[in-house]
């Protein structure tokens, strides 16, 4: 037999046609998924959570699960949205990357950058590296570093003559630091380099920095001091002019005029303050005179330093003493500034933030150059990560994070920058003790940086760091500074683009189901089945396909089966193709859904590979089986025919025809036991006709019918008319009311934007509710003592017995056709199938969304309800009007839908407790290492709203600057 094409959605009121196919529905979905899959050519899509960002390991990535340009990335921007919706993952923006910054496409459709006030990674032939300043002997006899983005080299030891000490840069801009005189083999430990007693009782340093190198002298003893009072460095800086600043710093400008690295004034002191991160109090400038300068050429002049002579004589100086000169490439800035103080601290890898015991109070400012990738965006979270290297007490003290202006390598404690506007603060004390140790702190600066977002005329940005009360010594803080080694300051910004129109899978399958339920029309039970045996196998293909990338990331158990995946992660978007079809198919074999599958599987995105495809294929292809496997024999195929009774009470036919589907509360259930485990006790509680027939409550009930629900009602108003006939949904054509609810399920997911794995198991819990409350209502219909006959039998006939009641044999439904004809449905009243599907329907969305208070607008197929939609504040009162909606069509009595209402939430209550449970776990279980709190936050919010898990908690990693860990059980 030649197989019947599928049909289109027809508009409210328009009979469907004949002829075409199912594919129009599927065309809005290729259309726009294939706009990006052209653009994600080449994306490698994770098979893993992609690991936080270490400082020094900013360019890791997770391992790849296919190839591409590298593994856990994305070409651009495009292709990475598209591959993080698809495989629930981050996917970092290869195009975005720099030296320190890195972009990440979020699966919520939201972006995120990491900016570091220092390089993290640079290009070191085609290739990016990680910054690695640990100093190793090179083949060559030289010392360098692992890898700078500078080329930092050092030297292995020279003659008597001397010679380069330090070289930074390459190419076209070089900086080379000479010595004069021997230079001994070095001493490595990690980033720093001694060579000893250079001269005598003098020990020459060279400690490597992100962007640079720190080069001082330290001397041992008081001799020492006789020795230094005149130190020349000779400096070639090759292509770049040396200009002395009034502050005592030097600039490397290039031949634009553009400052690309800073020699800032240098500074000595003595042992007895704390070093230099510390500040001590025992402090002085170094002279520093740049010598055989020619109209600003740095090729070949010198650095003279001049210690203070004073200083080193002076018998409170404390030896050792160190003087240190510090040379920068590059373009991060940030200082620290302290009252009394002088001296230019930009050089230091420590900022200061508080009074200091026994000294003055410090502020501090750091600069983060204005990012393109956030300019015109909306900022959804920010924070401001900083290294917490001491705080003078564990005592939770305040400290504040501004908005200041720039400062520069003159900015003093009395020049400073204005302070414009507080816009955090924080009590987080570390770096004491044991008990308050080294670690990061955060802070959020969303705001500031939604400000920063929007300044179309700025290249540089500010925050300052002070402390709430800058009199207390408990306050004194110091964090690391851009310079620092391992630990540079960074910003984590979360932020918005515009949505992409595009369907997901899930929702894509539920309209082709739709369309099916307008093409093959009937009693809604079997409507009903096929939607859950399709829901179901999206779940277990879906499921299975998640599964496969570790247990942590399913979706929760499985229904039927859990699919073992062997060689590539499936495609969860191929899974759910493949498990929709395959049940589809096999349902209705008359109909055609080529085009339907096809149309799906154009739109998977370019970056899955074929090995991903098939397998996702094979998954889905399994589930279907698993599925069509399970419902056979399960009773929805029965020859039974049922002409209902002429006594009266019992149903009988209103059109000549038998009743609908009268053996289907014997069909075997998806979660219930049976179809009469949550049957209602009857009509008023009575469990016989002629107890029903006889009493008040059966007479007030066929009247208020009689009344409100006839087709010339003058009591029932304009709005219950349109409820009514918005609900119906009766007619072969229309979605049926299993459709319409499954419409408002897709309406309410995409109001709270639902994620694809979301979808997955809410549409499948939806439709297990309604298959099972079908069986139920039918159960009440067919397999009880009353079957109830419909009001259009009760109010035309006479018989009933009841004193109460008057026969109206003119009387008719509202409840109409195409052709305007009254009508009733054909089977029995008791107990409404649409209020026990909207009871059903409303309770699983309850227990999904945890509340029942969602205000939504829904729509109707009906053809005598064209473009009416209908607004709720509750699930509940979407079902209680559908109930009372039947009375006003004049098809149902209340009890129908009242005790319909009633067993279809007990229906669903039950799906809810025994199918598709969250995973669970005795301890907690991790499942991904996340860069910041709020997203750990985040995640961790959406596993437990999707019902994946039932708790989760972020622990902070103690070793990186913005990592947590996201656990769950």
């Amino acid at each position: 037999m030649q197989r019947q094409a599928g049909l289109p959605r027809s508009g409210p009121g328009q009979s469907p046609g004949r002829g075409t196919r199912l594919r129009s529905l599927a065309v809005p979905l290729s259309v726009l998924l294939l706009a990006e899959a052209g653009l994600a050519a080449g994306a490698a899509l994770p098979a893993a959570a992609a690991p936080a960002a270490k400082p020094a390991q900013a360019a890791k990535a997770a391992p790849a699960r296919a190839g591409g340009a590298e593994a856990g990335t994305a070409p651009d921007e495009a292709s990475a949205r598209t591959a993080a919706a698809a495989q629930e993952r981050q996917v970092e923006v290869l195009g975005a990357r720099t030296e320190n910054t890195t972009v990440w496409a979020n699966p919520d459709g939201t972006m995120t950058m990491e900016a570091h006030a220092g390089p993290v990674r640079f290009k070191r032939n085609g290739a990016w590296v990680d910054v690695d300043a640990t100093l190793v002997e090179a083949a060559d006899g030289s010392v360098r570093a692992k890898a700078h983005p500078r080329g930092l080299k050092l030297s292995g030891g020279t003659g008597s003559a001397g010679g380069d000490l330090v070289t930074l840069g390459s190419g076209a801009r070089t900086v080379t630091l000479g010595w004069k005189g021997k230079l001994p083999e070095p001493v490595l430990k990690g980033h720093r380099a001694t060579y000893v007693n250079v001269m005598p009782a003098t020990d020459l340093v060279v400690e490597a920095t992100r962007t640079g190198f720190e080069q001082y002298l330290v001397l041992k003893d008081r001799s020492a001091a006789e020795r230094v009072e005149d130190v020349a460095l000779p400096l070639r800086a090759k292509g770049l002019d040396a200009v002395r600043r009034a502050d005592g710093s030097v600039t490397l400008t290039d031949g634009e005029d553009r400052t690309v690295g800073r020699i800032p004034a240098p500074v000595m002191w003595d042992s007895a303050g704390g070093g230099k991160k510390r500040t001590g109090g025992h402090r002085a400038p170094v002279g520093l005179k740049i010598a055989g300068q020619d109209a600003g050429d740095a090729d070949g002049v010198e650095l003279r330093l001049s210690p203070d002579r004073d200083f080193l004589t002076d018998p409170g100086t404390t030896y050792p003493v160190t003087v240190d000169p510090a040379v920068y490439l590059g373009s991060n800035f940030d200082t620290s500034v302290r009252k009394g103080f002088s001296e230019d601290l930009s050089s230091s890898t420590a900022l200061l933030v508080g009074r200091e015991y026994g000294k003055e109070q410090a502020r501090s400012f750091l600069h983060f150059p204005q990012y393109d990738a956030i300019l015109g965006k909306e900022i959804l979270n920010a924070e401001l990560n900083l290294y917490a290297i001491w705080s003078d007490t564990c005592t939770p003290k305040s400290w504040e994070v501004w908005d200041t202006g720039l400062a520069s390598s003159a900015t003093r404690w009395s020049n400073q920058p204005a302070w414009r506007a507080k816009v955090a603060t924080s009590t987080e004390t570390l770096g004491h003790s044991a008990d308050c140790a080294v670690q990061w702190v955060h802070s959020d600066i969303t705001d500031l940086v939604g400000k920063w977002a929007k300044k179309t005329d700025a290249t540089q940005n500010a925050v300052g760091l002070r402390a709430t009360n800058e009199t207390e010594y408990e306050s004194f803080k110091i964090f690391a500074s851009g310079d620092d080694v391992a630990n540079a300051p960074s910003l984590l910004v979360t932020y918005q683009t515009p949505a992409d129109p595009v369907k997901d899978h899930v929702e894509y399958w539920n309209d082709v189901l739709l369309a099916t339920y307008r093409t093959v029309g009937g009693p809604p039970g079997p409507l009903s089945r096929a939607g859950a045996m399709m829901h179901g196998a999206i779940y277990d293909a879906a499921n299975s396909a998640r599964c496969a990338e570790g247990a942590p990331r399913c979706l929760g158990d499985p229904y039927l089966v859990k699919v073992p995946s062997t060689g590539a992660v499936p495609d969860i978007n191929s899974a759910i193709d493949h498990a929709a079809f395959g049940v589809l198919d096999a349902l209705y074999p008359d109909l055609d859904f080529d085009d339907e599958i096809a149309n799906a599987r154009s739109s998977i995105p370019a970056a899955v590979t074929a090995e991903q495809r098939a397998a996702g294929t094979s998954v889905g292809q399994q589930a279907a089986a698993a599925m069509l496997n399970a419902r056979q024999a399960d009773g929805s195929v029965s020859g039974t025919v049922y002409n209902g009774s002429e006594t009266p009470g019992f149903w009988r036919p209103t059109d000549g025809n038998p009743g609908d589907t009268p053996d289907w509360g014997l069909v075997k259930p998806f979660a219930l036991t049976s179809g009469s485990q949550f049957r209602p006790a009857g009509p008023g509680g009575h469990t016989t006709m002629t107890g029903l027939l006889g009493s008040s409550a059966y007479a007030t009930q066929v009247n208020e019918v009689k009344d409100i629900g006839g087709a010339e009602s003058t009591t029932r108003t304009a709005d219950q008319t349109q409820a009514a006939l918005f609900w119906a949904n009766d007619l072969n054509g229309t979605y049926k009311p299993p459709g319409q609810l499954f419409e408002m399920t897709r309406i309410v997911s995409d109001r709270n934007n639902v994620s694809l794995e979301g979808n997955v198991k809410l549409f499948a819990l939806a439709a297990f509710s309604m298959a099972d409350a079908a069986i139920t209502a039918w159960d009440a219909k067919y397999r009880t003592e009353i079957d109830l006959w419909r009001p259009e039998s009760a109010i035309r006939l006479d018989g009933d017995g009841n004193a109460a009641t008057t026969a109206d044999p003119d009387w008719q439904p509202l409840s109409q056709d195409y052709n305007g004809a009254q009508f009733s449905p054909a089977f029995p009243a008791y107990i409404s199938g649409h209020a026990t599907f909207a009871g059903a329907w409303a309770k699983a969305m309850e227990q999904w969304f945890r509340t029942d208070s969602m205000t939504f607008t829904a729509t109707t197929d009906d053809p005598n309800a064209v473009g009416v939609t209908r607004t709720f504040t509750s699930f509940s009162d979407a079902a209680g009007e559908d109930a009372q909606g039947r009375v006003w069509l004049g098809v149902h009595y209340s009890w129908d839908g009242t005790d319909g209402v009633t067993a279809g939430n007990r229906v669903a209550e039950h799906v809810a407790v025994t199918k598709l449970k969250p995973n669970q776990s005795a301890d907690w279980t991790k499942y991904e290492d996340l860069r910041n709190l709020a997203g750990c936050e985040a995640v961790g919010r959406k596993l437990v709203a999707e019902h994946r898990w039932s708790s989760y908690r972020c622990e902070r990693v103690t070793t990186a600057n913005t990592d947590h860990v996201l656990y769950v059980k």
